[in-house]
């Protein structure tokens, strides 16, 4: 499947997306989750991301034709899927899976708390 991929165009397509949304690698490496050292090797073309790793940055890059990054990565496009299974994606919450993988039970049971009962705060107002 290797003949499908455009890594080259993928990078630079990413790179355009990532500028016109004024994002430095940092900002997008935040937005997506992903490393910006990995994002910058995606952008030069020595790198072809996962099919997760463009779903994110896809998601993470307005004006971005998810579909398009996929298929330039080499994957199926993402028609079919459910829209809640997109959702799995976005950057909030790939920064709580990211949160449960880094802190320990305790902290995360604490930070999952505290994100409880801001979201009461933030309903009531």
């Amino acid at each position: 499947m290797e003949e499908w991929k455009d890594k080259e165009k993928l990078g630079q397509t990413i790179r355009r997306l990532r500028l016109t949304n004024d994002l430095s690698l940092r900002d997008l490496a935040e937005k997506s989750g992903i490393s910006y050292s990995f994002i910058s090797s995606v952008e030069k073309g020595r790198f072809s991301p996962s099919r997760d790793t463009t779903i994110a940055l896809g998601q993470a890059l307005k004006g971005a034709d998810l579909n398009e990054l996929l298929m330039l990565a080499g994957f199926a496009p993402v028609s079919g899927m459910v829209k809640e299974e997109n959702a799995l994606y976005e950057p909030e919450v790939q920064f709580i899976l990211r949160a449960k993988r880094e802190l320990s039970p305790k902290a995360f049971k604490t930070f999952m708390r505290i994100a409880e009962q801001t979201k009461k705060v933030l309903e009531d107002e």
